[in-house]
């Protein structure tokens, strides 16, 4: 009972934006450096000869859960009744943010009939369907929670996630108090949408860009699917930040992921990761997209929308990790990649339809 206290009077602290200016500021006095740990005497050497030192402790700071994406039970794991609340909670943070940002850059609300892609439980589409005068249509693919899970995909698995979802968004629903029928769910491929042309004011997504197999087929699409004068909003984490690996691709070198040329990053996983590689590259090749700044750029531009703004918001802690050799690095293998990529944490796209 004490412990759940704690965690509730911490959760409520945090919420308030003065009493977490003291704590972010606190940790960042005492951060720790990304190579803090790497005197172990490990190297992995890439097909170029170069020696990169490895620190095994460097995904526990990075992506401190990663443990749970490689445990069958854990990652089967139905969400308790407090982590609904706080996805609730984070939910309605980013639809306020993204409102506050489409309405400074454009000038409209969002509201009318809007698609959020990539909805997972659906916490932020219940959000969103809490506004006046709006109808929300919200897509994902059971296939990329297939990809992610621990061991072969065997069949009858894509079913079953299936119904994992639904009972999942049902419990959301009634976290978050809407009605039934409030959103509807619907199984849908943004890269190939079957969804009505201009049949939407709005598209958003967070945190999904990173994982569309074709941007340029994503943002066609999304073109096609909007109204004349409609917009997106788009964040996402990308590939090419220090955390772009996400879970099971944060390798034990910073920008690892992004530094390794395919091959190497597959030899990596062989040589020192044997026991989660083939999950692991399931999820590189078929979940995580290259798509650099520019690349965006580009893609909006090519599926005929106007890029309204582009983002980046970079950890400012981070220049201190990056070095020159780690940028040649990475260039080597993804010669579009800039030093803003790498120390971009996240990025926010607004997009109109003209």
């Amino acid at each position: 009972m004490l412990k759940r206290i704690v965690r509730a009077g911490i959760r409520y602290g945090l919420r308030r934006n003065r009493v977490r200016r003291v704590v972010e500021a606190e940790l960042a006095n005492h951060r720790v450096p990304l190579m803090e740990g790497a005197a172990t005497g490990q190297f992995f050497v890439d097909r170029y000869g170069v020696n990169h030192p490895l620190d095994p402790d460097l995904r526990d700071r990075l992506k401190p859960g990663w443990r749970a994406m490689l445990d069958p039970t854990s990652a089967a794991r139905p969400p308790s009744a407090d982590e609904l609340r706080d996805r609730a909670r984070r939910a309605a943070d980013k639809v306020m943010e993204a409102e506050q940002v489409v309405a400074s850059l454009t000038g409209r609300s969002l509201a009318g009939r809007l698609l959020e892609i990539g909805c997972y439980d659906g916490a932020v589409a219940f959000q969103l369907a809490r506004r006046d005068r709006t109808q929300v249509v919200a897509s994902d693919l059971a296939q990329y929670y297939v990809v992610e899970q621990p061991g072969r995909a065997k069949e009858g698995d894509l079913a079953a996630q299936q119904a994992v979802l639904e009972a999942l968004r049902e419990r959301t629903r009634l976290t978050a108090n809407v009605p039934s029928g409030a959103v509807r769910f619907v199984e849908d491929d943004i890269s190939a949408s079957a969804l009505e042309p201009e049949g939407f004011d709005a598209v958003v997504s967070f945190e999904v860009l990173e994982h569309v197999r074709s941007p340029l087929a994503a943002f066609t699409s999304m073109a096609r699917l909007l109204a004349p004068g409609g917009v997106g909003y788009h964040d996402y984490n990308p590939f090419f930040s220090v955390v772009g690996g996400h879970s099971l691709c944060t390798l034990d070198m910073p920008w690892g992921h992004a530094r390794l040329a395919p091959a190497d990053f597959e030899r990596y996983l062989t040589d020192l990761r044997p026991a989660e590689g083939e999950q692991a590259l399931r999820f590189y090749r078929e979940s995580l997209n290259r798509l650099a700044i520019a690349d965006l750029r580009q893609a909006v531009a090519n599926a005929g929308l106007e890029l309204v703004a582009l983002l980046p918001w970079p950890d400012r802690d981070l220049a201190a990790d990056l070095t020159p050799q780690i940028v040649s690095e990475v260039q080597r293998a993804y010669p579009s990649a800039t030093v803003e990529d790498l120390l971009a944490t996240f990025v926010s796209v607004v997009v109109r339809k003209p």
